[in-house]
């Protein structure tokens, strides 16, 4: 058994990697507290290994783990202990390169654009062979560009609607907390009645209006629509705010995992 890890800034996603594809995934929210989403994750391989077909009736344990980690060392550390102390094996852990599987990265300093992007260029250009636009929302929403060649352009790093409204709570005296309303409001109700309902508008109209306003650019450049492609915990609540038309996909980087491992 293969399994692939996205650890995130907020979430950790696993699944299991087969011919390239990746089945039974699963998913816990880490935020300051690493050990209750590696716990669960562990349970959760645990209850994988116990899932095994009818022709192979002995439990598996992971042979392999290959993970994408935005997280510090320590985090990666105390991810590598917990596997060796269960499994008796290291975490592969990926690293973005300059070019590789049919992707050549755009940034100055390869080393600079984070794996999860990467990885994500990597899954899409298997997905297809057209021009592909990326937005992965999480903590931190990103945009990243490909051409019809595997060329990465370049991308966005913008701070996730969370985030925005924790700065303005953090860096104000009279905002507050916020709770973000998900639905998208119509017409003039787009304008919040209260500090909260101003917040969290403001907070996923200004992502969105981003996200709209890079797609546009990238379309008249080449003179085509781009697909674009959604990810990340937060997209299907920032999907109702595009005007464009995503692709949601919610293991976009552990498809990329999957892909690489079976290239490997």
């Amino acid at each position: 058994m293969i399994v692939v890890v996205d650890i995130g800034n907020t979430r950790i996603k696993w699944a299991r990697a087969e011919a390239g594809h990746v089945t039974a995934p699963g998913r816990a929210a880490h935020g300051g507290a690493p050990e209750r989403a590696f716990a669960a994750l562990v349970a959760e391989l645990d209850a994988l290994a116990r899932t095994t077909p009818a022709e192979a009736p002995q439990a598996e344990v992971p042979e392999r783990v290959v993970a994408a980690s935005v997280g510090d060392a320590a985090f990666r550390a105390r991810f590598t202990e917990l596997t060796l102390a269960r499994w008796g094996i290291e975490v592969h852990w990926v690293q973005s390169a300059a070019s590789g599987f049919g992707v050549r990265c755009g940034y100055h300093d390869y080393r600079r654009l984070g794996v999860d992007r990467w990885v994500a260029l990597i899954a899409a250009r298997q997905l297809g062979r057209s021009g592909v636009c990326i937005v992965d929302a999480g903590t931190t929403v990103t945009f990243d560009a490909m051409d019809a060649d595997g060329v990465h352009l370049g991308g966005l790093i913008m701070p996730g609607p969370r985030l925005s409204a924790q700065a303005l709570a953090a860096g104000t005296a009279g905002i507050g907390p916020t709770q973000l309303r998900l639905e998208r409001p119509k017409g003039l109700a787009l304008l919040g009645r209260s500090t909260e309902e101003a917040v969290s508008h403001a907070a996923l109209l200004t992502i969105a209006a981003a996200v709209d306003r890079a797609v546009s650019v990238v379309a008249a450049a080449w003179g085509e629509p781009p697909r674009v492609l959604l990810t990340g915990g937060d997209g299907p609540m920032l999907a109702a705010w595009l005007e464009c038309t995503p692709h949601y996909r919610a293991d976009l980087v552990l498809e990329g995992l999957a892909y690489m491992v079976s290239q490997s």
